[in-house]
């Protein structure tokens, strides 16, 4: 049995993405708050640990950056350090580090791959521990996929991003060492190649943000992005070859995982890219057979291109990746796509796209969905307490797979949800599209009540005189700054 560090308290956030660039977070009030409660208001003779679980930093918010940056990842950071809507942040987090029975834990994401180049894990602990050596100590960065294990009163707990599940946002850590490894000894470094997520923001989002900054914040992501960038670009033909590119990717991962060497050299398996089903080209090469859904399958195979809408709807409903329909050719690159980017009363038929999601129980804490599943059955059932980011959407579930719950922390940025009333019709929602269509900045999207949602959230697992308990709660803060907590689920 592996020994874990015992806590009595133990607090997770997940998905903050501070950066630089199209700033996404707007919440340093909140985070600053938290930090300094869990500083001071805590026992201050207890063990109390903080987990930040994945994507702390995003060094993808930039429109210009790229794939994967080692040269400016340390720049990039001091950046994010020094940029003054986050400074209030960093002294407090610095301070929580500096204080005597305070731990604590950073997990890589996938939004912030810098981070674990050993120059810039020395710059990171550094900067959040000063001089003092024994803060330093109490840093734990978990950059190696493992994620964070660890116990609170005997329940065992695991901290993931939750990337690990996802074939959209898979992280190669092999890959990230032997690079790591090979700079600090002046070697040859291969080429980065980076996953289908991305090549997505990269490829196709970032340029997109330059005028409509809110494309991050939309749920559910692949439901609502790729609809609404295609009705809002205006460059959107031009730029398909980048989407067929991520389609590419996606495909490549798949078999890459399937086959269990996602580190391999990708001209190595040349027809992965050429369209070829996935699962026959898996087959013909002797490797694992990729999972399908049938019904899905057979969509792929039988959706009358002429229907791009309705078919995309139904896609959607099947739960097909809107760019893996793309790569396999129900979308087709000819009049159809065209008739519809360049249409006039684009809101109609954005809406078609989009009612669907009227019915969307994305932003239902208590409701499973697939990445909830895809974790419950990777991770072993002895731990008590699964403990997740990444989705960016909340969740509070018992689970299948093991005897303990599963939480979702969601994200400390702002998200949009399209409810019911705004997909109610075309008319109900062509006030909301032309918000989006005319907002430049984050704050603009407030013109339509209701669309944007701030949901900082902390899970709590602490142990007490009765055993131990977990939640999931909301931070709030009243008129005077004093920090509160609702529970969520």
């Amino acid at each position: 049995m592996v020994r874990l560090a015992e806590y009595a308290e133990l607090y997770v956030i997940s998905d903050l993405h501070l950066g630089v660039g199209a700033q996404l977070f707007d919440a340093a009030a909140h985070l600053a708050a938290l930090f300094k409660y869990l500083r001071e208001k805590r026992a201050r003779d207890l063990e109390v640990a903080l987990v930040i679980n994945g994507d702390m930093v995003d060094f993808l918010t930039d429109p210009d950056a790229s794939y994967f940056s080692p040269k400016n990842a340390t720049g990039n950071l001091k950046q994010i350090f020094e940029a003054t809507p986050f400074q209030t942040i960093w002294t407090e987090l610095s301070a929580f580090v500096q204080t005597e029975h305070r731990h604590l834990t950073i997990v890589l994401g996938n939004h912030d791959l810098e981070l674990a180049l050993p120059w810039v894990r020395a710059y990171l602990i550094e900067t959040l521990g000063g001089t003092n050596e024994a803060a330093k100590g109490r840093v734990n960065l978990c950059f190696d996929g493992a994620g964070f294990a660890c116990s609170v009163g005997g329940s065992r707990v695991l901290c993931l991003h939750g990337n690990e599940v996802d074939t959209w946002n898979v992280t190669d850590h092999e890959m990230l060492r032997r690079l790591g490894r090979d700079l600090v000894q002046g070697r040859e470094v291969p080429q980065w190649t980076p996953n289908a997520g991305t090549k997505l923001v990269i490829d196709v989002i970032n340029p997109l943000k330059r005028t409509y900054a809110f494309v991050d914040l939309l749920k559910p992501e692949i439901r609502a992005v790729v609809p609404i960038v295609l009705a809002l670009d205006q460059n959107a033909e031009s730029r398909l070859n980048n989407v067929l590119a991520v389609a590419r990717r996606l495909t490549w991962d798949s078999v890459r995982r399937a086959a269990g060497f996602l580190s391999v050299d990708e001209a190595a398996i040349p027809t992965a890219l050429s369209g070829e089903p996935l699962e026959s080209l898996a087959g013909r090469q002797g490797w694992p057979r990729p999972s399908a859904d049938a019904a899905s399958a057979a969509l792929l195979q039988h959706a009358d291109t002429t229907q791009l809408m309705l078919a995309t709807e139904e896609a959607f409903r099947a739960g097909v990746d809107p760019l893996m329909l793309v790569h396999n050719g129900m979308l087709g690159l000819g009049d159809t796509l065209r008739k519809w980017v360049r249409s006039s009363e684009k809101y109609e038929l954005l809406w078609r796209a989009l009612k669907g999601l009227a019915d969307d129980q994305s932003f239902d804490p208590k409701v499973p969905d697939e990445p909830f599943e895809r974790i419950d059955r990777y991770v072993g059932s002895d731990f008590e307490w699964v403990i997740t980011g990444h989705t960016h959407l909340e969740r509070v579930l018992p689970r299948t797979h093991g005897r303990g719950k599963y939480i979702n922390t969601g994200t400390w940025i702002p998200l949009i949800r399209l409810t019911p009333d705004f997909l109610r019709d075309a008319p109900a929602f062509k006030p909301v599209y032309d918000v989006m269509a005319t907002s430049r900045q984050i704050p603009d999207l407030e013109r339509v009540p209701g669309l944007l949602l701030r949901k900082p959230a902390v899970a709590s697992i602490i142990r007490d005189g009765s055993g131990v308990s977990g939640k999931l709660e909301r931070v709030t803060l009243d008129t005077n700054g004093n920090i509160g907590f609702q529970m969520i689920g």
